[in-house]
């Protein structure tokens, strides 16, 4: 599916990267606003911690099925559809009145922001030739910028009118005008080479994520061995069921989310483990805030405020991976970023002695997750499935996103055996495993 650059089709770049822009401003404005939500909504402890749950496992989910709609259905069609859902997202989370109401809107919330960034990605590697890296990068850049903005929009938000909803009934119409602007600018265009979609595929590995989450989020934390069970029986029969419909839609040349062709290709393969240790070593932003809280013995709000560093990193980072792949190819950058992670995981380690050395340690951090999770794994699985990099992104977004859930889930079994946060074990882990990426990617290369 491609678009030609006419002149009403030159709107659908701005729009669609002012759209990504404001749905990634979640995770700033979530942060800065969970205490009041709980607060205003008289929430537990663990209603809180689902309200941010539900949205990753919403994008978990909804990243598959509607990557792979935009082969079928179009760039507008599937652009349209992401905008409907994150307008009645936005604008229900804020005339929710309860818990159960709030926890629907959420995930229509992710639902709409799922498949953004594969478009806009998408769109670039259609209309760009050379120096595809450097693109690549400049809307990384634009996703960490929207997490230094964040947290600044919400609390002058808060400041101004005392009640966290005000921002959402913002958001609602700033989607809004960029839905009707969307509609009425951006034209129709006819996909002549349209596939049919995987409905029967996309639904098995929706279940099959859904089981996989509730066997490491709740199985192992409960205990129970009957509700373990039942959890790994459904994950076994819908990935086998799941990974018999995709080769038989492979061998009748049909459109398949996971390629057993695409797979033998090394580079392809390697993207999608990338993805996953991205994620894994990802999974450490959720905990950062509490860890810092903790170690340096600084309030809940000065800790967070903290992140910031972190998101100017990778700001840095992502600029610095679009000239890395350009210059020496995304497989080389591939690994080089890997290295990075793995010696700022290093210096974290041993920065908590000195709350400036960590300081230091969280920046770099920035720019090293940065530079890995934006710009080379993205060129390197185009690069191996050019004709179905559509799906092929969708499904690198889904590794890094189970990686971070298989990583949340990691800290917080280490947390209970251990008795604290379990950020120190998470981080040996992580260097390990980076290492173990590495040499991996060596031998292949």
């Amino acid at each position: 599916m491609e678009l030609r650059a006419t002149k009403s089709e030159k709107w659908f770049a701005p729009l669609l990267v002012i759209s990504l822009f404001i749905t990634q401003l979640d995770s700033g404005i979530i942060s800065t606003n969970l205490s009041s939500m709980a607060r205003g909504l008289m929430l537990t402890p663990a209603e809180k911690s689902w309200i941010v749950s539900i949205y990753t496992l919403g994008l978990l989910f909804a990243t598959p099925v509607m990557g792979s709609m935009i082969d079928r259905f179009g760039y507008r069609m599937v652009f349209l559809t992401e905008l409907a859902f994150y307008f009645v997202g936005v604008l229900g989370i804020a005339l929710s009145q309860t818990f159960p109401m709030l926890l629907v809107f959420r995930a229509l919330q992710a639902f709409g922001s799922s498949s953004l960034l594969t478009l806009t990605l998408s769109l670039v590697f259609a209309n760009t030739e050379r120096k595809i890296g450097g693109r690549v990068g400049n809307i990384g850049a634009l996703i960490a910028l929207s997490t230094i903005f964040a947290p600044i929009i919400s609390v002058i938000s808060l400041a101004k009118t005392h009640d966290w909803r005000n921002i959402y009934f913002v958001m609602a119409c700033l989607i809004a005008i960029i839905f009707l602007l969307a509609f009425f600018i951006v034209p129709k265009v006819t996909n002549s080479e349209a596939k049919s979609f995987d409905i029967k595929g996309n639904s098995l590995f929706v279940l099959a994520l859904v089981a996989f989450n509730l066997l490491l989020t709740r199985g192992f934390s409960r205990g129970h061995i009957v509700e373990l069970v039942v959890y790994a029986a459904i994950l076994i029969i819908s990935a086998t069921l799941f990974m018999k419909v995709e080769a038989a839609r492979e061998k009748d040349q049909l459109a398949v989310l996971f390629s057993r062709n695409l797979w033998q290709v090394p580079a392809y393969r390697t993207s999608l483990i990338g993805g996953i240790t991205t994620g894994l070593v990802m999974s450490l932003f959720a905990f950062l805030p509490s860890f810092i809280e903790m170690t340096f013995h600084l309030d809940a709000r000065k800790a967070g405020s903290l992140m910031t560093v972190m998101a100017v990193g990778t700001f840095l980072g992502s600029k610095i991976a679009g000239i890395w792949t350009d210059r020496k190819g995304a497989s080389h950058s591939t690994i080089g970023t890997m290295g990075l992670v793995f010696i700022s995981l290093v210096v974290m380690y041993f920065s908590v002695t000195s709350f400036k050395v960590f300081l230091f340690a969280l920046l770099f951090f920035g720019i090293a997750i940065g530079s890995l999770m934006t710009v080379p794994l993205q060129v390197l699985v185009v690069e191996a499935s050019p004709r179905d990099r559509n799906a092929s992104l969708s499904l690198l977004s889904v590794c890094k996103k189970l990686g971070m859930t298989i990583g949340i889930t990691l800290i917080g079994v280490l947390a209970h055996a251990t008795g604290s946060l379990g950020f120190s074990q998470m981080l040996l882990g992580l260097m390990v495993v980076t290492l173990i990426f590495i040499f991996y990617m060596r031998k292949k290369a």
